[in-house]
C-alpha cells in the first residue's frame, strides 16, 4: 500500500512550486502507469516516494520497503561485481559468500527466465554488459529483492525494441505473480495503455486524469494521445 496525501515540492529558484498538492492512494497489488510530458515532474514525485528528495509538505505512508530501477544505468548495480555478486547483494543485507553458491542455480534460472542469453554472463563483471543489460539486470534485482513497493521510471529506456517487450512481459508478470505495488513511468503509450490495472497523467506537477478498471481495459491509445494534447495546448492558452 502507497499513501500520498497533499505532496508539495518547491526547488530553488523556480518560481513555482513543481508539485502542487499531490494526492495518490495505491491499495497493496496495485500496478500503476505513469505518464505525462518533460516537465510534468514524474521524476521528482518518484524520488519523493523512494526518499531521494523530500517533500516541503504532506504525508508519504508505505506499507513495506521500496525498490526502484531508474532511467541512469550507473545507478543501481556495481560494474565491479558479478551479476552474481550484484543479484546476492539485492536480496541480503549482509550477504557471505557461501550465499552465493547456495542460490546460483535459483539466480541462474531466473536470469534464463528473461529469454536474452544473459546467464552466460552470471560470473563476469557487469561493467562488461551494455547499458541496456545493466538495466535489465536492475530490473531482476529490484523485483526479487523482496520489497513489496516497486519504482520504475522509464526502466525500459536504454533497450531496443524487442528487449524492451521482453522485460515489460518480465515485469507485469513478476507484478502479478508476487502482488508488488507498482507505480512505472513511462514514455511510451503503448504500455501504458496494455500494462497496468490503472493510469495516471500528470501535467506541470498535478495529476489530471486518473483512469482505472474497465475504463483502463478499454482505453486506446488515440483517446489516451486525445488527452495528452488537450492538456498541452491548455499550457499554450496560459
Amino acid at each position: 500500500m502507497l499513501e500520498i496525501n497533499n505532496v508539495k515540492k518547491s526547488f530553488s529558484g523556480v518560481f513555482e512550486p513543481v508539485l502542487k498538492g499531490i494526492d495518490l492512494s495505491l491499495k497493496e497489488g496495485e500496478f500503476c502507469t505513469l505518464i505525462g510530458a518533460n516537465g510534468s515532474e514524474k521524476s521528482t514525485l518518484m524520488k519523493i516516494i523512494s526518499g531521494e528528495y523530500l517533500a516541503d509538505s504532506g504525508e508519504i505512508r508505505r506499507s513495506g520497503e521500496v525498490s526502484q530501477v531508474v532511467q541512469d544505468v550507473n545507478k543501481g548495480t556495481i560494474p565491479s561485481m558479478t551479476m552474481l555478486e550484484n543479484i546476492a547483494l539485492s536480496r541480503m543485507k549482509m550477504p557471505r559468500f557461501s550465499f552465493y553458491k547456495r542460490h546460483r542455480s535459483e539466480v541462474v534460472e531466473k536470469i534464463k527466465s528473461l529469454r536474452i542469453g544473459l546467464e552466460k554472463f552470471v560470473d563476469q563483471p557487469l561493467g562488461v554488459l551494455s547499458g541496456g543489460q545493466r538495466q535489465t539486470i536492475a530490473t531482476l534485482m529490484a523485483m526479487n529483492s523482496g520489497s513489496k513497493i516497486l519504482l520504475l521510471d522509464e526502466h525500459t529506456s536504454a533497450l531496443d525494441p524487442k528487449m524492451q517487450t521482453l522485460l515489460m512481459e518480465y515485469t507485469a508478470k513478476s507484478v502479478r505473480e508476487q502482488g508488488l505495488t507498482t507505480l512505472m513511468i513511462t514514455h511510451n503509450l503503448e504500455d501504458a495503455v496494455k500494462y497496468g490495472d490503472r493510469l495516471i497523467m500528470m501535467h506541470r506537477g498535478r495529476i489530471v486524469v486518473d483512469i482505472r478498471g474497465r475504463e483502463k481495459s478499454e482505453l486506446k491509445i488515440s483517446s489516451l494521445l486525445e488527452m495528452f494534447h488537450k492538456f498541452e495546448d491548455q499550457s499554450l492558452l496560459h
